[in-house]
């Protein structure tokens, strides 16, 4: 059983079509990196897999439950049951600003997910030791770096014990410097391989070092698939070449 898989997967916003039907499928423990131009549809695409945009046609499957099937959805409740072990890491960390770290990670896995207080307090503190936060606690957003804002947020998606981590551009917004520490947050994650993920990027050194398959997309298609070593260091496409060229 896949842990992801879609079919026909086709995404409209008003009269611009962003996905065109969209086959994907992906294993347990797989770590896919996702390349491709802007406007090329990658990160809709992420945003459909955890429902955070609806596909008007298409289907979806996560460990095997439907999230949508030929474009129709079952009801919000079973839509957040099928989404329940997924979590999701966005370009602008999406952190409440006036809320400590402690809570924007613990209010969520409380209010949200039913988590016991004391399980919850537990489990951020070693979350945050894990992404190197661990003096950060009761700082706000605002008295944290960019790089830091990313590690919880990291932090926070990990409270739900994920079996499906998606990550959407996570260091676009960060001076190169200060992307490496996430990057390597993201590297000891995928080295765990306790977490399949999906990591939009357009940092290929990072791709091609822990993806073990790289997805090309170009105007709402998939282009390429298939290892680093396929995609980056030999691409058969001459539309990935050309962008490999720009980009590296």
């Amino acid at each position: 059983m896949a842990m992801i898989e879609t079919s026909n997967l086709v995404k409209s916003f008003d009269d611009l079509e962003v996905l065109k039907g969209i086959d994907f499928s992906m294993e347990k423990g797989e770590i896919t990196a996702i390349l491709g131009a802007s406007g090329s549809g990658k990160s809709t695409f992420l945003r459909c897999l955890i429902d955070l945009e609806k596909v008007q046609d298409g289907s979806i499957w996560i460990e095997g439950n439907a999230l949508v099937e030929n474009g129709v959805y079952p009801t919000d409740k079973v839509c957040r049951q099928v989404c329940a072990k997924m979590g999701m890491v966005f370009q602008h960390f999406n952190l409440f600003p006036h809320m400590t770290v402690r809570d924007n990670l613990t209010m969520p896995a409380v209010l949200n997910d039913g988590m016991d207080k004391k399980e919850a307090l537990h489990k951020c503190r070693t979350l945050l030791e894990k992404v190197g936060l661990a003096d950060k606690e009761l700082s706000l957003p605002s008295q944290l770096s960019g790089g830091q804002k990313q590690r919880v947020a990291i932090a926070r998606a990990l409270m739900r014990d994920p079996h499906v981590l998606l990550f959407d551009e996570p260091t676009s917004s960060l001076d190169p410097e200060i992307a490496g520490e996430v990057l390597e947050v993201i590297k000891d994650l995928a080295t765990e391989k306790a977490v399949t993920m999906i990591i939009v990027t357009h940092q290929i050194g990072f791709a091609r070092e822990v993806a073990s398959r790289v997805v090309f997309m170009e105007n709402g298609h998939v282009l390429a698939d298939g290892t680093p070593e396929e995609v980056i260091n030999n691409p058969e496409s001459e539309r990935v070449q050309t962008f490999l060229k720009k980009v590296l």
